[in-house]
């Protein structure tokens, strides 16, 4: 490493308060928003955002923000430009793949090879990824042993081309992976499920980055084998996804995508998914807001696609019941400013709309603020994890207990993801069965921990709805002379054979009852949550189908447990705050 790669600031003498600029990492830059002239210190709270030559990509912080110490965030964090290797090595059909480190295949990159039971590994078992983009050994194959023949051999392998994010602003992969791996294992085992076939899965970690979906869209579209079905997760992914797969007539099957934009038949008609639309939160949210007499409330969200579709519908149902938003604010990266802008604007009942991962810095700030307390009530997206406010995290300088004393008696409304009755379904498991299979597949993790713990039974039931599905189309296909082994992306008689039996799906799965509505999203219960002396209590559930609200009367208020904070108002109009038996 030469003196030019380390990343600190450059020697200048500074007049004003800020940061001095800074080097961008080797073969990069740096991207400047809105300067007008050139300058030489950068005020605080700026962010610059590093950008790289051609196909480098970087790795490491993307954006660091001015502090008002005259430093830049995570100069301990290295960020560099490097070439990717190609991303054909990172699967291995009939076998596993295992990278070392994980993330994307750049530069120092070690993927370690195997096989399945039943076939031999032809060729190294690992390979360097190497500083010009290449890997140093030709990729193996997995070749059938007929010594030691696989009972599966004769079977014909049906290819899921799947993107699971195992970083980025929800990891979902990190539990949803395992879980589809369970469906799937369950699945080929089953001799009254397409018992000619073996579903195999081909996977990719998107990183929750629509960026780096278009280059694993990429790989899964134009290297061998055909894939019959691709299945995203993470909303801004699946949009992408979903958009491209009319034009190769694939069927798309998310397991975590609740972007209302994504129900929209015209622009997506092959579109399906296993997690409801984020808009079944806001019934529940206006539902609650009528219950206790809210009449004005305020918004906080980061500027995404979900989020905004989100917000829209928001801003259409509040105003039928006579509900008015007096403020609105986004955000891209740092919330400072909106949360600012918040607590000038008198907000008191806050719903907030963002990522685990925005969801720290924005409560970092409202710490600052003092945006927490009896006066206000926050309510967020119930699918983070458990403790979320406590893990650790380089972008924000708050301690947990700051954190938590800010998070407390916040109210989440959340998709009711795993079934409450116990009841065997397609895969012949309980729910609590399969919450006990995970755990041991997961290798004892702590689920408050693995990302995608609470969405698991969602991916273990797509994988189920597509096996079903399949299954249901050998029939009708083999009357019209064709296989699903026959599919290719100009088959349309396979893809709308597909489509038809997805949209007829009907059955009971881990996660409740499974059936897809004509936008191809799936209708479910919300659970209404509180965070209670720093764990989630359940508070009630509301089934948006029929308007029913079904309450238990355990909600808490800090400072009275009847208490409720006052509406949001401005400081000028005095306050009446309702009090509940």
């Amino acid at each position: 490493m030469t003196p030019a790669d380390v990343q600190t600031p450059c020697n200048a003498v500074c007049v004003v308060s800020g940061c001095a600029i800074i080097r961008p990492p080797r073969d990069g830059g740096i991207r400047y928003r809105g300067l007008t002239q050139d300058v030489h210190v950068l005020p605080v709270d700026y962010e610059i955002e590093y950008i790289c030559r051609g196909s480098r990509i970087i790795v490491g912080p993307k954006v660091r923000k001015c502090l008002p110490n005259g430093t830049w965030t995570d100069l301990n964090q290295l960020s560099r430009c490097l070439l990717l290797c190609p991303r054909v090595w990172t699967s291995l059909e009939n076998g596993r793949v295992s990278p070392r480190p994980l993330g994307p295949p750049v530069e120092g990159t070690v993927l370690h090879y195997s096989c399945l039971p039943g076939f031999v590994l032809m060729g190294r078992n690992s390979s360097h990824c190497n500083k010009m983009g290449k890997w140093d050994t030709p990729k193996p194959v997995c070749l059938c042993d007929v010594w030691n023949r696989s009972p599966h051999s004769t079977l014909s392998n049906l290819y899921i081309g799947a993107l699971f994010p195992m970083s980025g602003g929800w990891p979902g992969g990190q539990a949803c992976l395992p879980a589809a791996q369970m469906a799937l294992d369950l699945v080929n085992r089953r001799t009254d499920i397409l018992p000619d076939y073996q579903l195999e899965l081909i996977h990719y970690d998107s990183m929750c980055d629509p960026g780096e979906a278009t280059k694993l869209l990429y790989d899964l579209l134009y290297t061998e084998p055909i894939k019959v079905v691709l299945m995203p997760g993470c909303s801004s992914v699946s949009t992408l996804v979903a958009e491209a797969a009319r034009m190769w007539n694939l069927i798309v099957l998310s397991y975590g995508s609740s972007s209302p934009a994504l129900s929209n038949r015209q622009r997506f008609p092959t579109f399906f998914r296993t997690h409801p639309s984020a808009t079944l939160h806001n019934p529940t949210r206006v539902q609650l807001f009528q219950k206790w007499k809210w009449t004005k409330i305020a918004t906080i969200q980061q500027t995404t696609e979900v989020f905004t579709s989100t917000l829209d519908d928001l801003e259409q149902r509040v105003k039928e019941a006579g509900i008015e938003i007096s403020v609105r604010q986004s955000f891209l990266t740092d919330p400072a400013v909106a949360v600012k802008n918040l607590k000038r604007q008198d907000a008191r009942i806050i719903v907030g709309l963002f990522y685990e991962t925005e969801a720290r810095k924005v409560f970092c700030e409202v710490f600052k603020e003092k945006l927490f307390g009896k006066k206000f009530v926050w309510f967020l997206i119930g699918w983070y994890a458990d403790n979320w406010f406590k893990i650790k995290d380089p972008s924000i300088n708050c301690t947990v207990e700051q954190m938590t004393e800010a998070v407390e008696g916040h109210v989440t409304t959340e998709i009711v993801m795993l079934n409450p009755e116990t009841v065997r379904g397609a895969s012949n498991l309980t729910s609590q069965e399969f919450l006990a299979k995970l755990m041991s597949k997961l290798g004892g993790k702590n689920p408050e921990e693995t990302g995608g713990f609470q969405e698991a039974p969602l991916a273990y039931d797509a994988v189920w709805a597509l096996a079903l599905a399949l299954n249901k189309t050998v029939g009708p296909l083999k009357a019209k002379g064709h296989r699903l082994e026959d599919f290719n992306y100009n088959n349309r008689d396979i893809t709308a054979e597909i489509y038809r039996a997805m949209n007829t799906s009907s059955f009971e799965g881990v996660s409740g009852h499974v059936i897809f509505d004509a936008q191809g999203s799936r209708m479910a219960w919300t659970l209404i949550e509180q965070l209670q002396g720093g764990s989630y209590k359940k508070i009630g559930y509301y089934d948006s189908t029929k308007g029913n609200l079904s309450w238990y009367g355990n909600d808490k208020w800090i400072g009275s447990r009847t208490t409720l904070p006052c509406r949001s108002l401005q400081r000028s109009q005095k306050l009446h705050c309702r009090t509940w038996p």
